[in-house]
């Protein structure tokens, strides 16, 4: 069976987390970052198994500070987003001192409330928590932790964990490592119902169908030029968008307040450029270049 339209993955991390090397080991191959960040990277994995194949899309998204990250995508206009999510997956160096372990504690607790606030106590997904090796060594508590100790701590808050070094199979017979992770996500159920993030986003009619909508016009005519690329070009809005976000205030602007309400609307076009993005991917092209059209104006307008 072919899985025609799946739901995502959402890999997470701190930066130099490792995120970019697990994909590349599990999958084959992996995203270039660009300006050093992983945030706003897709990816895709061609998953085969006895029973199904499917092209699975990979979002990735770096956590530089937990507690603002879980404030974004608790956010209402994130939800559609998350809701289309059938796995997490959240890696992390192993911690070197208590401080670091305590952040690992934190982002396992708010990546399971932001999956409750969006989805509620009904969501059918995985949730994996990998260990990277750490370049350093250390003495402190939290650095000796066993298997044990962490399958304690991921699985308080609903994580599988997975320690991505381990190789062959533990004292049951199963595998263990990148094998296990694969064969967690090969179980998973990818499923997905098609145009699901299209509704609270403005981007479909009360029936799910797409809008026809009107090109964006230049000059007296319609320019669908610039939406050859559509899928490659919303990847790359993200990342700007991103690093607009890291750079908002560098260059004035009217104080405070203004600040904050430039950082919700980039916030807004993030989620909205990745919902583009997503759910223009399997239409035929010249529907792709309609859809897209009708929805980047449709940001233009808001903002």
């Amino acid at each position: 069976m072919e899985i025609t339209h799946p739901r995502r993955i959402l890999a997470v991390g701190a930066p130099d987390s490792g995120i970019l090397t697990l994909l590349k080991d599990l999958t084959g191959s992996a995203p270039t970052p660009i300006d050093d960040t992983t945030a706003g990277l897709s990816h895709t994995w061609n998953l085969k198994t006895a029973y199904y194949t499917v092209e699975l899309p990979v979002w990735i998204d770096e956590i530089k500070e937990v507690k603002a990250w879980e404030v974004e995508f608790s956010r209402t206009e994130a939800r559609e987003v998350v809701g289309a999510l059938g796995a997490w997956v959240y890696c992390f160096r192993k911690p070197l001192t208590d401080k670091d372990l305590e952040t690992i504690k934190t982002t396992l607790r708010s990546i399971q409330s932001v999956t409750k606030s969006a989805c509620g106590y009904n969501w059918d997904g995985t949730l994996l928590a990998i260990s990277t090796p750490q370049g350093t060594t250390s003495t402190s508590s939290a650095a000796q932790l066993t298997f044990d100790d962490w399958d304690e701590i991921c699985r308080e808050w609903g994580f599988e964990y997975i320690d991505s070094s381990a190789k062959g199979k533990n004292d049951f017979g199963e595998p263990v490592g990148v094998e296990r992770i694969r064969e967690a996500l090969e179980a998973t159920e990818w499923e997905g119902g098609e145009g699901e993030l299209e509704y609270d986003l403005g981007l479909g009619d009360e029936d799910g169908e797409f809008r026809d909508g009107e090109g964006i016009e230049e000059d007296g005519e319609e320019d669908w030029g610039a939406f050859a690329g559509v899928e490659r070009d919303m990847g790359m809005d993200l990342l700007g968008l991103k690093a607009a976000m890291r750079d908002i205030g560098e260059d004035g602007g009217n104080g405070e307040e203004d600040e904050e309400a430039q950082v919700e609307q980039l916030e807004r076009m993030m989620v909205k450029v990745m919902a583009i993005k997503d759910t223009s991917s399997t239409l035929p092209l010249e529907q792709k270049k309609k859809f897209a059209a009708k929805a980047v104006n449709d940001i233009m307008k808001g903002l």
